[in-house]
């Protein structure tokens, strides 16, 4: 546990300490990231069961402490593998920005962001915690900023507002916690005895905190701010896994309660809100980068859906219940984390070629770019949880916990898991029109001829870096009976009852619904099936003619490829049933004559953003402006201002406590 920690601290000096030769610190930077992480991957697979815990010396406030539980163990093998991919990939991406940013230090604080990540999970203290948790906030921060592009200022200050009020939240909710339990040690909650009215507070304070950061509906709005405005190996560590961290701590903390059914249903019902509302606006995205930050809230929503289940079952004294959902959420932690973080590379390939972001503009890259492309189809096939790739498992397993949960007795209860099901189902339905993320950048012909003949495959550590992604895709699907039992070690470090849960395996724990999924059969079968129809035709000797090659028929109109399909009529109709939802501008133009006005429709807006946050946004400069007048430019007032302040605080600290 130290030695991993240690690695990633010496990786960071090394490259910092190369801000000077750029191209030294791309290799040695990155490559030093990825040994860390590949070191750190095999430790915690081999301690997957294990608990580990240290004390660093120290008398400030309190010894920073550490420990790692097997649940621990997990979502930090979640983290390295996603940050190994990372690095590798970074070895030959972040020669792009060599003279727009210091590698050095990009390469530092890439490292640094990934034992950022490690230390929030394995913090056992709240001084340590805090500190940690806006530690990794910052560092993720300024990793935004070396993408320095239009609106990454704007995504930087909407990301930074959302997470401090979480971080407010979090440490509100942590000191109601620490109050009842005499102690800021995470070590000693296990037992804390606190009133229903104090545990339903923090966990509403840990459902706000934990859930701006892990882009919870409807706290999602700086998702597709930041992840378009940061480089695409950063937003796959951003998306793939810090967001998991929240969901993490979101859990560890809120088993910490005195638990309510109620609980578990809360998160199940904002689980099914963010798959909704997520899969609805990514649809109508033309950003690509944009389009899988909206995805992100979509399978966020999908990992709720699995915890809410699995904290309803601990409440309710459901084992089996429990261990199902937590199966089931835990399992689509690892899965969103591969297939999300490979394709954010993919589209990183993309704008690397290509340097847009902007899909409508693109077509035919799979010609040029073949292993790209196989990668963006392997993680759309993960995302659309088509077998027998990764996410069709994780949520079969959701889908298995959520009907079981249907079965509970309770009319609120029942129709709770049923519509989350039929949420989920719906997500399913519109996921698979998110194929024009592969058509309309790599099928058809190029609807920009620069762009197209100037497109080229990535370099190698690019490609390798994908590759690594696309093999955890097939192989967590098809490997599915041997990744459960590892998952199942952290799930039973969660539940109530260790030793029934322990004697649960991959075959027993899908019983009480009595079916089994076999990946490797469906793989088998799907392969058979697709090879078939050339059997066949050899067999049959048919089918010799050579193909020939012309344009598509146009109507008799001479073909153009302004005649595709672009993004946004894959979705046209939906947008236009559910226009109350995205509400885009319109722009009218009168003409004079015959004709009469034209309407423009541009992209459509979160609803969220518009009704909520910029009026708050709108407001606070309005205060700002007021009490402006207070910024004298003097530091001995802004020193009395200070003053004043902690005597307001220990004023009302004295009389509160």
């Amino acid at each position: 546990m130290i030695s991993v920690y240690t690695l990633f601290i010496v990786s960071a000096v090394i490259s910092i300490l190369l801000y000077c030769a750029p191209k030294t610190a791309v290799k040695v930077g990155f490559g030093l990231g990825a040994i860390s992480c590949f070191y750190a991957m095999c430790h915690f697979v081999a301690n997957m069961g294990v608990s580990d815990s240290f004390v660093l010396g120290g008398t400030f406030l309190y010894a920073p402490k550490f420990a790692l539980s097997p649940l621990g163990n997990f979502f930090s093998f979640v983290v390295v593998f996603i940050g190994f991919a990372s690095s590798v990939y970074g070895m030959s991406y972040a020669e792009e920005y060599i003279g727009k940013a210091n590698i050095g230090v990009f390469a530092c604080l890439f490292n640094t962001f990934i034992l950022s990540m490690l230390l929030v999970i394995s913090a056992d203290n709240v001084f340590c915690f805090a500190v940690l948790w806006e530690l990794m906030t910052l560092i993720s921060s300024f990793l935004i900023i070396v993408n320095d592009g239009k609106g990454t200022l704007k995504a930087v200050m909407v990301y930074l507002g959302i997470a401090q009020i979480g971080a407010f939240c979090i440490t509100c909710g942590l000191l109601i916690i620490a109050n009842y339990a005499g102690s800021f040690e995470f070590a000693e909650w296990g037992k804390v005895n606190m009133p229903m009215g104090a545990s339903v507070a923090a966990f509403i304070l840990f459902l706000v905190g934990f859930g701006s950061k892990a882009g919870m509906w409807p706290f999602h709005v700086w998702l597709p701010q930041a992840h378009p405005a940061a480089p695409s190996n950063v937003s796959a560590l951003m998306s793939g896994v810090m967001i998991k961290v929240a969901l993490f701590t979101l859990v560890k903390f809120t088993l910490f309660l005195p638990l309510s059914i109620y609980f578990g249903l809360a998160v199940l019902i904002l689980g099914a809100a963010s798959s909704l509302f997520g899969v609805l606006y990514a649809l109508c995205q033309h950003d690509f980068k944009a389009l899988l930050a909206y995805h992100s809230v979509e399978n966020i929503g999908i990992i709720l859906l699995g915890l809410g289940t699995g904290i309803y079952g601990v409440a309710a004294g459901n084992v089996t219940l429990a261990a199902v959902g937590f199966l089931a959420g835990c399992y689509h932690v690892v899965n969103h984390a591969i297939f999300k973080g490979l394709l954010f590379l993919c589209a990183g390939s993309v704008i690397h070629a290509t340097h847009t972001q902007n899909m409508d503009v693109l077509g035919g890259l799979a010609k040029k770019m073949p292993l790209t492309a196989v990668g963006m189809f392997i993680g759309i096939m993960g995302i659309a949880a088509l077998p027998p790739v990764n996410g069709f498992v994780s949520e079969w397993f959701t889908y298995q916990g959520m009907l079981q949960g249907a079965k509970e007795s309770g009319i609120f209860i029942r129709y709770a898991f049923s519509l989350a099901v039929v949420a989920l189902a719906l997500t399913g339905v519109l996921v698979g029109m998110h194929l024009k993320l592969y058509a309309v950048i790599f099928a058809g012909t190029p609807r920009d001829e620069k762009i197209w003949e100037n497109a080229k495959e990535s370099p190698l550590g690019m490609v390798l870096g994908m590759i690594i992604l696309m093999i955890g895709c097939v192989g967590f699907g098809v490997g599915a009976h041997f990744i459960v039992d590892y998952i199942m070690q952290a799930v039973n470090s969660i539940t109530s009852n260790r030793e029934f849960v322990a004697s649960l395996g991959a075959s027993s724990i899908t019983s009480p619904l009595g079916s089994i999924v076999s990946t490797p059969l469906i793989a088998v079968i799907l392969c058979s099936t697709m090879l078939l129809p050339f059997i066949i035709l050899a067999v049959m000797k048919a089918n010799r003619d050579k193909p020939r090659e012309t344009d598509p028929w146009a109507c008799g109109f001479k073909y153009s490829p302004r005649m595709q399909m672009t993004g946004g009529p894959f979705t046209g109709d939906l947008r236009k049933i559910m226009d109350w939802l995205f509400r885009g501008h319109k722009r009218r133009i009168e003409q004079n004559g015959y004709f009469g006005p034209i309407e423009y429709h541009n992209h459509p807006q979160d609803i969220w953003w518009t009704m909520i946050y910029q009026p708050v946004i709108d407001w606070s400069k309005k205060v700002a402006d007021k009490i402006g007048i207070i910024q004298s430019g003097y530091a001995n007032l802004y020193t009395l201002y200070i003053l004043i302040y902690l005597c307001a605080v220990l004023g009302v600290g004295f009389f509160l406590i």
